[in-house]
């Protein structure tokens, strides 16, 4: 497990970055806990989360108040899933990275992926009794 060293970047809550998925809320609320604890294991105080609902909420949208934060020094890090969470579109995705760069940004972090352990399979061993069978079943 790493942590950064104290600097500015570690002394700012840093900035977490959701879009509500297209698999249901639950899978946004999994995505923003798994975030938080990322940002507790790299030693990083409690983020500042941004979310992106897709629907007009009358003020500034999520990823341009992020932007506005980010150029107005309130965070160094930002934690995201993926850059996919920017757009779809992978050029896209990857302006808004620059953007948030020029911005200010000194780390955008994305959520390493899970660790998954290759399936086991015992090996199929015949049985002892196996060879007797065939025989019986011979004419």
């Amino acid at each position: 497990m790493s942590t950064f060293t104290a600097s500015a970047a570690t002394t700012l809550r840093p900035a977490v970055y959701l879009r509500c998925s297209s698999r249901g809320p639950q899978a946004t609320q999994r995505q923003q806990v798994a975030l938080q604890r990322y940002a507790r294991r790299l030693g990083l105080p409690a983020p500042v989360v941004y979310l992106d609902t897709g629907r007009p909420s009358g003020g500034m949208p999520p990823l341009e108040r992020l932007v506005r934060a980010v150029h107005e020094g309130s965070h160094r890090v930002i934690l995201i899933p993926g850059e996919w969470v920017f757009s779809h579109d992978d050029s896209q995705a990857r302006r808004i990275v620059s953007l948030l760069r020029q911005a200010g940004a000194r780390r955008i972090l994305a959520l390493p992926a899970p660790h998954r352990w290759p399936q086991y399979t015992p090996p199929v061993m015949p049985s002892p009794n196996a060879g007797e069978r065939q025989e019986a079943d011979q004419p």
